[in-house]
């Protein structure tokens, strides 16, 4: 005992027990230390020799303090001396202005700090660290807050817009927070830039870091979860500013953006702003639905970065540290490896894949590069080592210790060991004490290729022929002057404190974004949170079985193909609710149990766009002139959650049952459908805490149609509990269902509003028809709707040459009825031509007003001609459109808009509501066809749900052209047209029909094999080139082998009297890259006849066939695909007489013998030994270099 108590005397440190990784510190109290002495700010430009460190921590036991110590002064020397004073931001060395920061750098140099203090944190007796390391934090934090707030007017603009001139700056001044000269024009959109700091943000609040000050910062940040809520379908320039990887100015969706800002929004939700003392009102919100479709867009692109890069490093920063977007192994794994695999080199990764930035072969001059510059660049690419400490902390978080050894190994000779810049300006340090300063390990920033060095070294080496020539890499010189790299040397602080055991994973991620999100810390349950539940989740390979109802009801075909399904135990509470009591009755002696709307009072059922209404007061600032939360409307998972507001229990039923939205919801078998294929989203999708609550309002209409049969028997399967063997539903009282709810309390919505607020006049009432006499007890007694099938003509009618004297009169002393609806739309459709929506018809009756009417008549007579006529003369439109087209572009696919055998546009990037909405109704679509206009917005969602279910159904078709689908879903209709003289068109058929024979003219070709064993006769050559013609489908690896074609094709490929050169076409791209791939297609889209075009196809089969087998041959002249064809057509004339030599050609098989691809063969090998016939008015680009370079040995 008077041995430890002697030791206690001698040994007097200055902590308090504690115990960080494994030290443990003893408790003292030593009177004589003076805590101020110990280094503090001013302290950071002296000279620290290495005797003083000896004497102060001889003890081993006070090791720690020696390495925290140690690393305080580097924090100092190295990050916070270059702090500004008076913004707290941090300069970027590598700009020409050196007064320019950059926010993701910022913010990297303020999580170093910020690590450094909670190592300090877990040290009683710290000397006061920890709170200047913490400050020093919060003065960036807030700095960048400052510089976006002077920004406000374009964050209210970009919430609508997501224009690249109305985004947030990523770079600011450094002394003074203002915008860059010119900054607009280049690299200022960067979601990842906001996403990371709102991540970070969360980090450290969580440490108990007070950044937020304000209401009005709240309601800034909110405005930010705003802005990166549409990062699914935003283009940006990504975390380099480069955009695409050509570097032209032009922004790409990119993987590395959307899966930060899917990160963002799961930290965001639910978050208190003020730290443990905000209060309700200090919360974020986050939309479900928002963050779903960023977290489906973010897996589908991965493991590619975006459709010019095929991977890139910034995807090592978003599947772990920081980010940490995804706990997927699979793809985790897949996307690092690819990462590994693609970008790794001797001195580091490389950024991505002909990057040329900072090579010494870009010119400095340009900040764009020209389209043939960037071919220079291939495998001329900057190492960036920083990723290699990357590596070391993924290590770390996964307890990989072979990665840490590994990558710590390729690291350390790559450091560079330096003296730091106050040695270098303080005169009055000596030699012995910059001696002392030496071999400080800086991060370099880049290593490049040396050519100058290189081309020396060959040359001196040229007589050594054994000498294998290694490439000359050289370090940038930026550290050498003073210059530091702030964002590797951030990371590489971070990496050599956990490699220390100084800082710990949770210290570094205090929210455990590193845990999946089942195993991470529950906050404040009053709000919801974005997490898996603790659920069993699979994707075992199995089959679905789609039944399809076509046209022609006698020939049902049932068909079965692959899914990608997900099996999990949620169980959906499904609450049906009849619109009237008397409906609630006859479901009743079905066993279907109901409620009405008055007999779950005191709850409200609301429809989503009062919801909508509601969400537009969160984050409203009159300050900064907000207007909340953009009229978006609330999806299928908002809808599940209920809502508490200001004692009141709200729940709102989904977009499927919304009446006043597009005419689809008209149609009962669609409504079905979309009830399965909304419960199966659900059970794949849903991430929120609780059961959701499905909605399913009934009403009396749905029993009128022939299709109440499917209705009972949907609801009857509800009743037993299982939908499919994927979906597990339980039907409940709306009472009983709220207990294991997720609710959700709208908590910003303050008195005043709430006041304001009609709660009965905008909630579901109980419906009651005046109308109809008695009640009804079975559905016998229900009136039933009779089903009308008329096309239209509206080119040539009855009404054409009346006066709008007879027409007025037409339309008012003319009943509608069933027989006088086609005539009362084609004379209201005179007068929308000759006046317009506002033409008045009588006194407060416009021709607006007329057609909502006829709408609503056909609507009961499901009448679908008139119905899609007057929803195209209303413009009408469906919400769900823009998120449909970017499902179709990040699966790589391209989007036409437009009518068969007319101009079409292109849709290569995600497009706002309003500009689909424009190009719709143009004169390409609307001009040219009424029905079109609609049709096309039917085809795409379908389209867009099948690709979400049914992938493989698109394998082959890169561009998706609109028109030229419908174009192949007419020839379907012919095929299964039962009677010659029958008048069904794609005008008449139902919304569910036309995604039955959607789905059919996907699949007949695939599955022609059950085709042929049903009652249905098999399709002949001719009908399959046309259908694979119209849906632009081609065979695997088309692409690459035209791209071996091209390199056998000097002077290129002439298609439609287009020319694709050789060069540069070559040197710019790579054959798998996707850009190329839409080269080609763009010449085949000058093709317009879909037999023709599965022609051309299959020639570029056969040339590639040939060649491949004939490595010696190759085209001297241009190769002309058009001429071969018509060959090979006069070639299959001579020998059979046909009178349509081309018609008689698209129906032979596609055989070598008495097909057409022998005559193809036979065309191309006389093509190749005919010389004249290969003269060109070009010039012979081998003249002179190898007269035989197209004979064959």
């Amino acid at each position: 005992m008077s041995d430890s108590i002697s030791i206690r005397r001698r040994q007097r440190p200055s902590v308090t027990s504690s115990n960080i990784s494994g030290f443990s510190i003893p408790t003292s109290n030593h009177t004589s230390f003076n805590r101020s002495r110990r280094s503090s700010w001013s302290d950071s430009k002296k000279v620290w020799n290495a005797s003083d460190e000896t004497e102060n921590y001889s003890d081993s036991r006070t090791l720690i303090l020696k390495k925290l110590d140690g690393y305080y002064r580097k924090v100092k020397r190295q990050i916070l001396a270059f702090q500004s004073l008076t913004t707290g931001l941090f300069p970027n060395h590598l700009e020409s202005n050196k007064n320019i920061a950059h926010v993701v750098e910022n913010v990297f140099c303020s999580i170093a700090v910020w690590a450094l203090r909670q190592c300090y944190c877990k040290i009683d007796n710290d000397q006061g660290r920890s709170h200047e390391l913490g400050q020093a934090a919060v003065k960036c934090m807030r700095g960048i807050l400052n510089c976006w707030m002077k920004q406000a007017k374009k964050v209210e603009i970009f919430k609508s817009e997501q224009s690249t001139y109305d985004a947030l700056h990523s770079k600011f001044n450094v002394f003074d927070g203002s915008e860059v000269e010119d900054a607009d024009e280049v690299g200022q959109l960067q979601i990842c830039a906001i996403s990371i700091y709102l991540l970070t943000l969360v980090q450290m609040i969580t440490s108990n870091l007070l950044i937020i000050f304000s209401m009005d910062e709240v309601d800034f940040v909110q405005q930010l979860v705003f802005s990166i809520e549409r990062a699914y379908r935003t283009p940006d320039y990504g975390i380099w500013e480069r955009g695409s990887k050509y570097n032209t100015n032009t922004c790409e969706l990119h993987a590395s953006s959307i899966g930060m800002a899917k990160a963002a929004l799961e930290a965001m939700n639910g978050f208190n702003l003020y730290g443990d003392q905000g209060a309700n009102w200090s919360v974020v919100y986050v939309d479900a639905d928002a963050h779903n479709r960023n977290r489906t867009t973010f897996d589908t692109l991965l493991p590619r970065e975006s459709a010019s890069k095929n991977t890139d490093a910034a995807l090592l920063l978003t599947v772990g540290w920081p980010t940490f977007a995804i706990h997927n192994e699979t793809l985790v794994g897949s996307t690092v490896r690819k990462c590994i695999r693609k970008l790794r080199g001797t001195h580091g990764f490389k950024r991505f894949l002909r990057d040329g930035q900072y090579t010494d072969l870009e010119s400095r001059d340009e900040r764009f590069y020209k389209e043939p510059e960037i071919k220079k660049f291939d495998k001329n690419e900057c190492e960036w080592p920083m990723f290699f400490a990357v590596m070391v902390i993924d290590g770390i978080f996964k307890n990989n210790q072979t990665q840490v050894d590994e990558y710590l190994h390729a690291l350390n000779p790559l450091l560079r060991r330096t003296t730091e810049v106050h040695c270098r300006t303080n005169s009055s340090t000596t030699n012995a004490e910059c001696e002392s300063l030496k071999s400080r390990d800086m991060m370099a920033h880049y290593y490049y290729i040396d050519h100058a060095k290189q081309q020396s070294s060959a040359e001196s080496e040229s007589s050594d022929r054994s000498t294998i020539q290694q490439t000359s890499f050289a370090c940038s010189t930026e550290i050498l002057q003073g210059n530091f790299f702030l964002f590797g040397q951030a990371v590489w602080i971070i990496c050599q404190l956990l490699v220390d055991k100084l800082l710990t994973v949770s210290d570094l991620d205090p929210i455990r974004r590193y845990l999946p999100p089942c195993d991470r810390p529950k906050r404040n349950s009053r709000y919801s949170s974005i997490q898996d539940a603790s659920r069993y989740q699979y994707s075992p390979n199995a089959y679905k079985l789609m039944p399809h109802q076509l046209v022609d009801k006698n020939k049902p075909i049932n068909r079965s193909i692959l899914s990608n399904i997900t099996f999990s135990d949620l169980v959906i509470h499904v609450v049906p609710i009849s619109e009237s009591v008397r409906l609630q009755q006859v479901l009743a002696t079905y066993g279907i149990q109901t409620q009405t709307p008055k007999q779950i009072e005191p709850i409200l059922i609301w429809p989503p766009a009062e919801l909508v209404k509601l969400y537009g007061h969160l984050g409203a600032n009159e300050k900064f002139g907000f207007s909340g939360r953009p009229m978006r409307p609330i999806g299928v998972l908002g809808t599940c959650k209920v809502y508490q507001i200001a004692s009141k229990t709200i729940i709102c039923y989904p977009l499927t049952f919304e009446t006043t939205d597009f005419y689809m919801s008209s149609d009962m078998n669609l409504l079905l459908d979309n009830i399965r294929s909304d419960l199966e989203f659900i059970t794949r999708c849903w991430r929120l805490k609780g059961r959701p609550i499905y909605l399913i309002m009934l009403r009396e209409q749905h029993l009128r149609g022939p299709q109440k049969s499917d209705l009972l028997e949907l609801l009857t399967q509800i009743r037993v509990g299982k939908l499919s063997s994927t979906i597990c539903v339980r039907l409940e009282r709306l009472q009983t269902a709220i207990s294991s709810a997720c609710i959700e309390h709208l908590d910003f919505l303050n008195n005043t509003t709430c006041s304001t607020i009609d709660w009965k006049s905008v909630a579901v009432t109980e419906y009651r028809n005046v109308h109809e006499i008695g009640h009804y007890k079975s559905l016998t007694d229900i009136t039933k709707t009779v089903i009308v099938n008329d096309d239209i003509d509206y080119i040539n009618h009855e009404f054409k040459d009346q006066h709008e004297i007879d027409l007025r009169d037409f339309i008012c002393n003319t009943d509608v009825a069933i027989g006088s609806l086609k005539k009362h739309t084609l004379a209201t459709y005179e007068l929308y031509r000759r006046g317009g929506l506002d033409w008045m018809i009588r006194e407060n009756y416009r021709v607006k007003n007329h057609l909502q009417f006829l709408m609503k008549e056909a609507s009961t007579c499901q009448n679908w001609a008139v119905i899609r006529f007057v929803s195209s003369l209303l413009h009408k439109m469906v919400d769900s459109l823009a998120p449909s087209v970017t499902n179709l572009l990040v699966r790589g696919k391209i989007v036409t808009i437009g009518i068969f055998g007319y101009e079409e546009s292109v849709v290569d990037k995600p497009m706002r509501p309003n500009e689909i909405f424009k190009i719709l109704y143009s004169d390409k679509v609307f001009g040219h066809s009424i029905f079109h206009a609609v049709l096309l917005q039917e085809l795409l969602l379908n389209i867009s749900v099948f690709m979400n279910t049914f992938p493989q159904l698109f394998n082959g078709i890169l561009k998706i052209r609109l028109g030229w689908v419908l174009e192949a879903m007419k020839l379907g209709l012919e095929f299964f047209r039962a009677d010659a003289d029958e008048t069904v068109t794609l005008n008449t058929i139902s919304p569910n029909d036309i995604k039955q024979l959607l789905y059919y003219v996907l699949t007949t070709n695939v599955q022609q094999s059950t085709l042929q064993g049903a009652d249905i006769e098999p399709r002949s050559s001719l009908q399959k080139r046309q259908m694979d013609g119209a849906l632009s489908r081609v065979p695997t690896n088309f692409y690459e082998h035209v791209w071996s074609i091209l390199e056998r094709t000097p002077k290129g490929i002439k298609l439609c009297n287009i020319l694709l050169p050789q060069q540069p076409t070559l040197s710019d791209m790579t054959d798998y890259e996707l850009n190329f791939s839409l080269k080609i297609e763009e010449m085949l889209s000058r093709v317009f006849d879909p037999a023709y075009r599965c022609l051309v196809v299959e020639m570029f089969e056969a040339i590639n066939v040939l060649l491949q087998r004939n490595p010696e041959l190759c085209f001297i002249q241009p190769l002309d695909v058009d001429y071969l064809i018509n060959e090979a057509v006069k070639l299959f004339q001579q020998q059979n007489n046909s009178v349509d030599p081309y018609k008689d050609f698209y129906n032979l098989p596609i055989s070598l013998v008495g097909g057409s691809t022998g005559y193809m063969i036979q065309v191309i090998i006389n093509y190749l030994f005919n010389v004249h016939i290969q003269k060109s008015d070009f010039a012979d680009i081998n003249a002179g270099v190898n007269i035989n370079i197209c004979k064959i040995s």
